[in-house]
C-alpha cells in the first residue's frame, strides 16, 4: 500500500499534466524547434534515461546478489551437517537439531521481516547463537586430532557470514536519490509530447499517450522493485526450504543404514 500511493501519485500528475499541456499550455511552433525542443527536452530526456537505467541495474543486482547469498548460506548449512558425521554419534545429532532448528526459524520468521521489514528475525538470531553453542561446546575425543572439530566450527563461521550479507541484502534497495531524479524527469518527458502537438494531430495524440505509458511503466517498475526480498523481483526461502529437505533424506538413509 505504501507504494502504490506514490505510483498513482505519480500517474496522476503525469495525466494532469498532459491535459493542462493540451488545453492550456501548448508550446508553439517557434519554441518546439528551439530551446523547448532543441536543448531542454533532451537533456530532460537524457537525464531520465540515466537514472532510470542506474535504477534498474541496482534493481538487478542486488536480486542476483541476494540469489547467490542463499546459494552460499544453503551450501554453507550442507557443509556444516555433512562435517558432523565425523563426530560422536551424540554429539553430531545436538549440532544437527540445532542447525535443522535454525534453519526452520529462517524460513518462518527471517523472511516474513525481510519481506516486510527489510532486517531480520530476533528468533533467527536466537537460533543461530544456539547453534554456536552447540558447535563451541563439542568435546575432544580420543581417537580424534581436533580437526572434526575445527572443520565444524568453520562452516558455522561461514554460515554465520552467509547471514550477515543476507542481513545488509535486506536492507538493499534504489536509492531514493535515483528514485527522485527518475520521477522529475519522467514526469516531463511524458507530458513534453502532448504540449508539442499540434491541433488536429489525433495519431500525435495515440503516439503520445503510449510514450506516457511506457514512461510510466519504466517508474512504476523501480518501485516496486523493492528490496531483494520483495516486490517484482524477489529472491526466495526456496534454496533453503531445499535444504531442510535434504537434511530429511539424509536423515532417513542415516537411520537405516544404522
Amino acid at each position: 500500500m505504501t507504494t502504490l500511493i506514490p505510483v498513482l501519485a505519480v500517474l496522476l500528475t503525469m495525466v494532469a499534466g498532459a491535459v493542462l499541456a493540451v488545453r492550456r499550455f501548448r508550446v508553439s511552433d517557434d519554441y518546439s524547434g528551439g530551446s523547448v525542443g532543441i536543448v531542454i527536452a533532451p537533456c530532460v530526456l537524457a537525464l531520465y534515461l540515466v537514472a532510470a537505467a542506474m535504477g534498474v541495474v541496482i534493481g538487478w543486482e542486488d536480486f542476483k546478489d541476494s540469489q547467490d547469498g542463499v546459494a552460499t548460506e544453503a551450501g554453507a548449512a550442507q557443509a556444516l551437517y555433512w562435517s558432523t558425521t565425523a563426530l560422536p554419534e551424540e554429539d553430531g545429532e545436538a549440532v544437527r537439531d540445532s542447525l535443522r532448528t535454525y534453519l526452520s526459524t529462517v524460513v518462518e520468521k527471517d523472511w516474513p521481516m525481510m519481506v516486510n521489514a527489510g532486517e531480520l528475525s530476533a528468533q533467527g538470531d536466537m537460533a543461530l547463537a544456539d547453534l554456536t553453542a552447540s558447535v563451541r561446546v563439542l568435546p575432544e575425543t580420543e581417537n580424534s586430532d581436533g580437526l572434526d572439530r575445527l572443520t565444524a566450527r568453520q562452516e558455522l563461521t561461514n554460515l554465520s557470514d552467509a547471514r550477515i550479507a543476507r542481513a545488509d541484502a535486506a536492507g538493499d534497495g534504489i536509492p531514493g536519490l535515483v528514485l527522485i531524479i527518475t520521477v522529475l524527469t519522467a514526469i516531463p518527458v511524458a507530458v513534453l509530447p502532448f504540449a508539442m502537438i499540434k491541433k488536429g494531430a489525433s495519431v500525435a495524440y495515440f503516439w503520445a499517450a503510449v510514450n506516457l505509458a511506457f514512461v510510466f511503466g519504466t517508474v512504476a517498475l523501480l518501485f516496486f522493485m523493492g528490496n531483494p526480498y520483495a516486490g517484482v523481483l524477489a529472491t526466495d526461502a526456496e534454496g533453503i526450504e531445499g535444504t531442510l529437505a535434504a537434511f530429511e533424506r539424509a536423515d532417513r538413509a542415516m537411520l537405516g543404514l544404522g
